[in-house]
């Protein structure tokens, strides 16, 4: 060491090999590498989803889950819509001067498909009738009750589909199984129920992806960010290991220009790095769009989020075969009347009335379905019921509003549901993720969030923790990057012009 400090050309390199050793020191004790190949791991897995296209379809797909919440919310526990009906007849049967039987046999007339689906309220009460329903069928079938089952699932699966997805979608739509501890990105909110979720998913996660699309793009397409820290340590490793070199061939004589114009180029080649890369922008854009997004891969967030997706994806499974003429149900309901008629030699009247007689709500909605028949007959209703109570379309939405807001509610947005639900608006440009397949229906869509999103989520949560720490924060790097070039362009230049000289001869 003592022969590294013999000569002033020598100790000049000194200065080379602490700025490598301090590079090298900053990049391995603040552990650069891990931090930044995580941070673009998570940049990697979470771009798919973060794409125009993508964003365009999730934002489309979320409003179309959304009116779908408000559609089936009052239809399906106590309360809400079910607790409404009575008034929803009052209030008609009391401006139309009816009485309450008249108002009922209006609705029966007028829009048989929404007077059923009224009867068929709540849904957990269709939920709670299913072992009278299968035991109904056991009893006139003369089959037990276990090849009802059987029957129900291989002969008539839509509406197998939906009647086994209701009780599990009716006693978890107020207080969602194992979404304990999910918060809104306020952190205070608490989100217990499926429309809490559905604010969640909409506002928070898709919104959230939404506001950060430009500034995540801008960072995705300009080269990533996990060179950076293994840049800055080869610089490191290359300064100290060449400073120590020429330290100890400066001690029989200076270095040449060409020694120090390598330090200098090293100095030049991270400042143009610093600049033409735009390693600030980049490195501040990833440490705000990932802090941005660092809720939703919180842990609880995250268990939360599967817990409410699995939710959904049931209730979803439980609307699509009666959504639509093309969803099912409703084409396999006179097939099991036919099928039970045939069987026992009753009339299908018969037949029918005594379903009703042993399950008065399933029977309802099996009269209901498809959802799409009541929102065709919703808008005639309305215009009916203006001329009955003398009264303007939006004057009576209104009072409905005021006097059964959820049953109003539900009944306004069955026909966008209904007419979007196989094509969904906006989705045009939406495809899984694996498969490339498009994702145009509620079905679809639900599955796009359940098998690709969320997993996002649940595969990089850890990467995002590394990423957000240990201190110091990510955006500090590139102005230690622009300290290191300033430093080596300035010292070696300096050095280049006052120890490379020969010493004077006398």
């Amino acid at each position: 060491m003592k022969g590294l400090l013999s000569t002033a050309a020598s100790r000049a390199w000194l200065g080379v090999i602490v700025v490598g050793l301090v590079v090298v020191g900053f990049v391995l004790g603040l552990q650069l590498i891990p931090r930044l190949s995580a941070g673009q791991a998570v940049l990697d897995a979470t771009e798919p989803v973060i794409t125009d296209q993508a964003i365009a379809g999730e934002v489309a797909g979320t409003k179309m889950l959304s009116r779908y919440v408000d559609l089936v919310d009052p239809l399906l526990t106590k309360g809400g819509g079910a607790s409404e009906v009575s008034t929803f007849i009052t209030t008609i049967a009391r401006r139309a001067n009816l009485s309450e039987r008249r108002t009922r046999a209006l609705l029966r007339r007028e829009a048989p498909h929404t007077a059923a689906l009224l009867r068929a309220l709540p849904f957990s009460g269709i939920a709670r009738e299913r072992d009278r329903l299968t035991g109904y069928l056991s009893s006139t079938l003369n089959i037990p009750e276990e090849e009802v089952q059987n029957l129900l699932a291989s002969s008539f699966p839509k509406l197998f589909a939906t009647l086994s997805a209701l009780p599990g979608v009716t006693s978890g739509w107020r207080n969602v199984p194992g979404i304990q501890g999910l918060t809104r990105f306020d952190g205070s909110t608490a989100v217990k129920t499926v429309p809490d979720y559905r604010d969640y998913v909409r506002d928070d996660l898709v919104g959230g992806l939404s506001s950060e699309r430009e500034r995540f793009q801008a960072l995705a397409g300009s080269g990533g960010i996990g060179y950076i820290p293994v840049f800055l340590l080869i610089v490191g490793i290359v300064l100290a290991a060449f400073g120590l070199l020429h330290a100890r061939w400066s001690v029989n004589g200076p270095s040449g220009k060409i020694a120090w114009g390598f330090v200098v180029a090293i100095g030049v080649v991270t400042l143009v790095i610093v600049g033409a890369l735009q390693v600030f922008p980049r490195l501040n854009g990833a440490q705000k769009t990932l802090t941005a997004l660092a809720p939703a891969f919180d842990e609880q967030r995250v268990t939360g989020t599967r817990a409410g997706i699995d939710l959904t994806t049931q209730a979803v499974s439980f609307g699509d075969p009666i959504m639509t003429a093309a969803g099912g149900a409703a084409a396999e309901v006179p097939k099991l009347v036919a099928l039970v008629a045939e069987r026992t030699g009753q009339s299908k009247s018969r037949v029918r009335a005594r379903l009703a007689d042993a399950a008065p709500r399933t029977s309802a909605l099996l009269e209901a379905i498809p959802l799409s028949a009541v929102a065709k007959e919703v808008p005639g209703l309305l215009a009916v019921l203006s001329r009955r109570l003398d009264m303007g379309g939006d004057e009576l939405v209104s009072t409905l509003r005021k006097r059964a807001p959820g049953l109003t509610q539900a009944l306004l947005a069955v026909g966008p549901v209904t007419a979007g639900w196989r094509q969904v608006p906006g989705t045009e440009g939406l495809t899984r993720l694996d498969t490339a397949m498009p994702v145009r229906s509620m079905p679809a869509f639900a599955d796009y969030l359940d098998k690709d999103v969320v997993p996002v989520l649940e595969s990089q949560r850890r990467d995002v923790d590394r990423f957000a720490s240990p201190w110091p924060p990510i955006d500090v790097l590139p102005g230690i990057m622009l300290a290191v070039g300033v430093l080596l362009t300035i010292y070696a230049t300096a050095m280049l012009l006052l120890v490379t000289k020969p010493p004077p001869r006398y």
